[in-house]
């Protein structure tokens, strides 16, 4: 059995048991970050008094281990992000784990799981305390957490802390329990445990979706027959091909108003206007952010269009380029958002300080899966091109839009910028969404990507792998 999972913050269920209605044991990792987070974490746990000692894990590897009920864990984030699993175990002096907690770090948007922790053997009288403990994004409400020992629902609670208690005697022949958790959206995900030596059932995949588009095809709808995916060397079943058409798009306008920018700054303002009037869509938002040293919203996601451009003229140059810094934190904000996505960078291209270099840009872009457009707008560094110079540059900045399957822009006038316009908005408006499972259970690392148009030989633009 298979079910969906979508994309939202994880969902942790902990199941735990007391044969005499003793305390639950617990376990909390007590700050969960909700931003980015790179160098070193500082990951602080508390459990209960029956836990003699705390195990961390990171994306299934053991981190470290302490004795006692309170203690704080460092995890060596570094600068090269990417999604975090940490776990934290609580272990009883018999050596079981018996309470554990979760969190993700660095991905506004991993899978909704569930997972059901039981006893790990049948309790047959008693009564038994079966909790939920749940987190999730503002866009996806929690309707209820139901609770199964067998196929008899034994409970349904709709508001935290997600607990139900049943007396173990009145269900004495069930052979294992499940949970459901339940979004007012309709949505939801199970997991299962099987008592004694049963087989286990996996309940959950991941979901996953993959933007390609077709530039300059011309072509009419295309069917999931006709794509094919490679998968690090073999196709994969995919599940369904969702045309533009049929997805919001949501773009940021990420716009340099560094002091590097005082001459370039009003084509970059023009340049913005034009791209909301061309390629935003009834139906499509739109977010503009200005940076300099730092991030600003002039505005929030909208397809008004008159917000949108005259939130362009509010722009003035002022402070250092952190260009790397803010393309990170726009695509972290970008994998929030549902359906399709893109990052549309106007800019100088020159950095100036900040936390991050272009490896860590170009490895994180990679991760997300957002398509980047950098739309470099500098007239020195044109001409210097022209000579031989600039061009490793170039290249890599332009890997980052190759990465992702967008396309890289170096503009040396005006005139240029129609053009640009119309690449950008007639990709975005070819653009499908490529949906397929993974098991969640299969590690954490790279997984390189082909996509080909069966019988065609179309350029077919697509980030080049993702992470599970």
């Amino acid at each position: 059995m298979r079910h969906r999972t979508i994309p939202a913050l994880l969902l942790t269920l902990l199941a735990v048991s007391s044969a005499a209605g003793a305390d639950v044991a617990r376990v909390q990792l007590t700050q969960k970050p909700q931003r980015l987070v790179h160098d070193d974490l500082m990951v602080p746990v508390s459990a209960s008094s029956d836990i003699v000692k705390i195990a961390l894990y990171v994306n299934d590897v053991k981190n470290d281990e302490k004795p006692g009920q309170s203690a704080t864990f460092k995890i060596a984030v570094g600068k090269y992000l990417r999604r975090l699993r940490v776990r934290a175990d609580g272990i009883d002096a018999s050596g079981n784990v018996v309470a554990f907690d979760e969190m993700v770090v660095n991905d506004p948007q991993p899978p909704f799981r569930l997972k059901l922790q039981a006893p790990r053997e049948k309790v047959t009288t008693g009564p038994v305390v079966l909790r939920g403990v749940v987190t999730h994004p503002t866009n996806l409400v929690l309707d209820s957490v139901e609770f199964f020992v067998g196929e008899t629902s034994i409970g349904r609670d709709a508001a935290a802390p997600w607990e139900v208690t049943y007396d173990a005697a009145a269900i004495p022949g069930a052979q294992y329990v499940r949970a459901v958790a339940r979004t007012r959206g309709g949505l939801e995900t199970h997991d299962l445990y099987f008592w004694g030596d049963g087989a286990q059932m996996k309940l959950d995949v991941n979901l996953h979706q993959l933007p390609i588009s077709i530039p300059g095809s011309g072509r009419g709808p295309l069917r999931k027959e006709e794509v094919i995916l490679i998968d690090e060397g073999k196709q994969r079943t995919l599940e369904s091909v969702i045309p533009a058409t049929d997805q919001p798009l949501n773009v940021v306008l990420l716009l340099d108003s560094s002091q590097s920018m005082l001459e370039e700054l009003p084509l970059v303002k023009e340049a913005a206007k034009e791209f909301v009037k061309r390629a935003i869509r009834p139906g499509d938002r739109a977010a503009i952010v200005g940076f300099h040293n730092r991030t600003f919203w002039l505005t929030p996601f909208t397809s008004d269009q008159g917000m949108l451009t005259s939130a362009v003229d509010r722009l003035v140059p002022r402070g250092e380029t952190h260009l790397y810094d803010a393309t990170i934190e726009m695509i972290y904000e970008l994998q929030k958002m549902p359906g399709r996505r893109a990052l549309i960078v106007l800019t100088d291209g020159a950095n100036q300080g900040g936390d991050f270099q272009l490896d860590h840009l170009i490895h994180y872009a990679r991760y997300s899966g957002v398509p980047v457009y950098p739309v470099v707008k500098n007239t020195i560094l044109s001409r210097m091109m022209k000579f031989g110079i600039g061009h490793l540059q170039a290249r890599r900045f332009a890997d980052v839009a190759k990465d992702t399957g967008a396309t890289f822009f170096i503009v040396e006038n005006s005139k240029q910028l129609p053009n640009v316009y119309r690449k950008i908005g007639d990709e975005l408006q070819s653009q499908w969404l490529l949906t397929f499972y993974t098991d969640p259970g299969s590690a954490d690392r790279w997984h390189p990507v082909r996509v080909e148009i069966a019988g065609q030989k179309s350029e077919v633009r697509h980030p080049r792998g993702y992470f599970p």
